[in-house]
């Protein structure tokens, strides 16, 4: 009987293991948090935040002294150690204007798993990143950060994904 139980082991052990397959869009805002530090009452800047299918609008109202004040974030996001992830998005503002999109623990020290600094403006821009995650996290955020903007600056998110590579 010990050596069919160490053979299953081993069997057991050699055997891959397969996380699931990532893939989040924006699918009218479903499961996407509108992030207002001013009116949730731990920061400041306010933005208003509307969806239409595919596409995200987000206007800043008053302009918050941190970036991450004002945000669009999707949580409980599933990311898996040494596994690669792309994200595509087609970013836009009303003027010239900063914009980070990041992943990151979403409590605790909000350690950060990937960041892209972007500055855009009314020209549609392309987006296409991929990135290796450093860490496990069943619970991390992805968010678009839009608080260093000026007040009455308007951005537009269209076809946000986040999807893993096989």
């Amino acid at each position: 009987m010990k050596p069919l139980i160490l053979v299953l082991s081993l069997v057991l052990i050699a055997m891959p293991s397969y996380a699931a397959s990532l893939d989040i869009a924006l699918d009218g805002g479903k499961r996407w948090e509108p992030i207002n530090a001013g009116t949730d009452g731990w920061g400041d800047g306010s933005g208003q935040f509307s969806f239409s299918g595919d596409k995200a609008t987000i206007t800043v109202k008053e302009k918050a002294s941190n970036p991450w004040h004002i945000q669009l974030k999707r949580a409980r996001v599933a990311l898996s150690k040494g596994k690669r992830y792309q994200i595509t998005a087609e970013l836009s503002a009303s003027q010239e204007s900063p914009l980070t999109i990041m992943l990151q623990k979403d409590s605790g020290d909000y350690m950060t798993y990937f960041a892209e600094d972007l500055v855009v403006n009314r020209e549609p821009q392309q987006v296409d990143l991929t990135f290796v995650a450093t860490n496990s996290d069943k619970k991390a955020a992805f968010a678009f950060f839009v608080g260093g903007a000026e007040s009455e600056v308007t951005y537009t998110l269209n076809n946000i994904r986040l999807v893993s590579e096989h």
